[in-house]
């Protein structure tokens, strides 16, 4: 396919560029998903998406294409069942994602984490998963083991769709990440529609797309600042959750007001053993769960219906 008719709308420099139509777009992500740009045709789009920022239209048309080719994790439709995308990693701080869904997995949720298993600069969730004994990432029959003993799963992005894991791929190539980040935070990985979606921004703009996203679908989702891209609360401030049902957006955790709260005893070391023992340590209730993931994991449970009692229960 040519892309030019695509470039010429969203090449045009910051004052210039328009966004695409909601058919246009579906058209320019059937090309890019089916191998029909050329190398530099599908550089040039990808650039020009990330200086122009992405629109609604252009991402639910990314999300509509994408989601049909992926191979889904089957879940149990009666139960209740979450999404957590893990695509950045933990440079400065721990990375605390897989706390966050061993949390909800205890609480009796499906929890299905997807995203990279590795990253030169950063460690990643699936490192810290399989540190802790959780088994090594694997593709979608793993998966579906994971969730039947109760486990929280990490699926990686390859196993739910090469044509995604590709496009991720350029970043290292490009040199930014691209559209199919954007569009990788906010899809369902499982044969349930009713899954919670839970995503996170770094931008006010992200945070804009995010919520209209989820108002204008209709799909559940959860919107929150992130910690360095992941979608788990900061430990120092509580960041304002907000669960986006029925067209509506409905706050359920506050934002902190004021100066952080004192930063809680982290591991030392950022890497994948020293960040699983001290999460372990956590679960084994040898130290407290931080306020702000508690939280965050009240807030999932109220938008799912898991009453705390059942939370309570389940743990014991």
């Amino acid at each position: 396919m040519d892309a030019q008719p695509f470039i010429k709308e969203i090449g045009r420099g910051l004052e210039g560029a328009r966004g695409l139509t909601y058919e246009t777009a579906t058209r320019m992500f059937d090309a890019m998903f089916g191998g029909g740009f050329a190398d530099i045709e599908l550089g040039a789009v990808l650039i020009a998406l990330r200086m122009k920022g992405e629109s609604l239209d252009e991402v639910r048309a990314g999300i509509d294409v994408l989601e049909p080719l992926l191979r889904r994790v089957p879940v149990d439709a009666t139960r209740p069942a979450v999404s957590i995308p893990s695509y950045s990693g933990a440079r400065h701080t721990a990375n605390l994602v897989p706390l966050l869904a061993c949390l909800l997995a205890d609480a009796g949720v499906q929890v299905v984490v997807h995203g990279v298993t590795a990253d030169p600069k950063r460690t990643t969730t699936a490192e810290i998963m399989q540190a802790m004994g959780l088994g090594p990432a694997g593709g979608i029959d793993r998966a579906e083991v994971a969730i039947a003993r109760g486990d929280p799963a990490f699926v990686p992005v390859d196993a739910l769709s090469s044509r995604l894991a590709a496009l991720l791929e350029l970043r290292w190539q490009l040199g930014v990440r691209n559209v199919g980040h954007t569009l990788a935070k906010l899809l369902n990985p499982t044969e349930s529609p009713e899954c919670l979606r839970v995503a996170c921004f770094t931008h006010p703009k992200s945070a804009a797309l995010q919520h209209a996203y989820f108002e204008q679908t209709g799909r559940p989702g959860m919107v929150l600042r992130g910690t360095e891209g992941e979608v788990v609360a900061s430990t120092r401030r509580a960041a304002q959750s907000d669960w986006v049902h029925d067209g509506r957006t409905e706050v359920l955790v506050p934002a902190t007001v004021g100066p952080a709260h004192e930063m809680p005893a982290l591991p030392d070391a950022h890497d994948a053993p020293a960040t699983a023992r001290w999460i372990q340590s956590v679960l084994a209730g040898e130290r407290p769960v931080p306020d702000p993931i508690e939280q965050q994991v009240g807030a999932v449970l109220q938008a799912l219906g898991v009453r705390p009692a059942l939370r309570d229960a389940v743990a014991a």
